[in-house]
C-alpha cells in the first residue's frame, strides 16, 4: 500500500485533502480484501501502514462508518461491516433497475471503438482454457464495462449510485467463480453488442438479465433453491 505524504501537502487546507486521501487508500483496502469482513480495524497500525497522521484517518474513518462500511461494535471496537446476503440481495434488486437504466441511456452515446476493443478484452477471456483460475482481467473488464456505462448515461447522479452500490458489492465475492467466465463474458458481450447498435430497450434487457442471473446463481450457491 502506497503511503500518503503528509508533509507533501500544503499546510493550508490539508486536513480535507489528507481524510480524503485516507478514505480512498482505507476504500482501497475493503475493496481489494486487504480489510476483510469482521476484521478489527486499528487506527494506529493503519495509520502507519498509510504513513498519515491519525487525525485525518480518523475522519476517514469516521466518513466509512456513517456509510456502513465499517461498524462499532458495543464494546468501541472497529470492525469492517460484514454485508448480509438479504441487503447484498437489495442492492442487486436496485443495480438491476438502475443498470439497466443507465444502459438504455449509454446506448449509441459510447465510442463503437472503445466498446470493441472492449468486446474483444471479454472476447478473449471467454476463450480461456476451462479450469483455470479466475484472472484479474476478468475483474478489470466487469469493472471497466459497467463504470463505462454508468460514466455514458450522462445523468450524473445515477452514475454516483451505480458507483457507490458496486464499491458495497466489490467487498464480498459470492459471484466471482471460475464456472460462470464463460456465462458471464457472453452476458458482457450481449450488453456490448446492444450498445454498439444503439438499442437502447437491447441494451437494457442485456444488462437487466446479466444482473438476474447473478442473483439466481448466487441464490443457488446458497442453497436457496
Amino acid at each position: 500500500m502506497k503511503s500518503i505524504d503528509a508533509e507533501s501537502a500544503p499546510d493550508e487546507g490539508a486536513a480535507q485533502p489528507l481524510s480524503e486521501m485516507a478514505y480512498q487508500a482505507v476504500m482501497a483496502m475493503l475493496v481489494s480484501g486487504e480489510l476483510a469482513p469482521n476484521e478489527v480495524v486499528t487506527e494506529r497500525q493503519i495509520a502507519t501502514r498509510l504513513g498519515v497522521s491519525r487525525t485525518p484517518l480518523r475522519e476517514a474513518t469516521r466518513r466509512l462508518e456513517g456509510e456502513r462500511f465499517l461498524e462499532r461494535q458495543r464494546s468501541g471496537v472497529l470492525v469492517v461491516r460484514p454485508l448480509p446476503i438479504e441487503e447484498f440481495m437489495h442492492i442487486l434488486a436496485v443495480r438491476k433497475v438502475l443498470e439497466g437504466e443507465a444502459a438504455r441511456l449509454a446506448a449509441g452515446h459510447i465510442e463503437k471503438e472503445l466498446l470493441q476493443s472492449l468486446r474483444r478484452r471479454i472476447t478473449e477471456l471467454r476463450d480461456l482454457p476451462e479450469g483455470q483460475p479466475l484472472p484479474p482481467a476478468f475483474v478489470e473488464t466487469d469493472r471497466d464495462l459497467h463504470l463505462l456505462i454508468a460514466a455514458a448515461s450522462a445523468n450524473p447522479v445515477l452514475q454516483q449510485m451505480i458507483e457507490d452500490l458496486r464499491k458495497r458489492l466489490a467487498m464480498v465475492r459470492f459471484g466471482r467463480t471460475a464456472s460462470r467466465r464463460v456465462a458471464v463474458c457472453d452476458e458482457h458481450i450481449a450488453i456490448i453488442d446492444a450498445l454498439i447498435s444503439g438499442d437502447g430497450e437491447a441494451a437494457r434487457q442485456a444488462m437487466q438479465l446479466h444482473i438476474e442471473r447473478v442473483r439466481a446463481v448466487i441464490l443457488e450457491r446458497l442453497g436457496g433453491r
